[in-house]
């Protein structure tokens, strides 16, 4: 998977490409632990995302909770399979989805 990332006025736009799994996850997590401490905010452009694992869930979960105390964390562009995991899992709930 490639994840490209950006930050401008203080939140980091992250862009993963490929699918978010146990194999993947891990590179993402990492992207989002280093960057975190230094941004307000997140938001994760999902466009190219065409599946996600509980292991992607797990990493979304846990960018969320890092960013609690700051502006949290945004998804956009969520294609409908995606979004179907998202709904099925309970997260269209707990997370901001745009």
């Amino acid at each position: 998977m490639q994840i490209d990332k950006k930050i401008e006025d203080g939140v980091l736009l992250i862009t993963p490409m490929g699918s978010i799994d146990y194999v993947t996850a891990p590179e993402l997590d990492e992207v989002i632990e280093t960057e975190a401490p230094s941004v307000k905010a997140i938001v994760i452009d999902m466009a190219n995302v065409p599946y996600i694992s509980s292991a992607g869930l797990r990493t979304i979960l846990n960018a969320d909770e890092l960013m609690e105390e700051k502006e949290g964390i945004k998804l956009k562009n969520v294609n409908k399979d995606v979004m179907s995991i998202l709904q099925m899992s309970g997260f269209l709930d707990t997370l901001n989805i745009v």
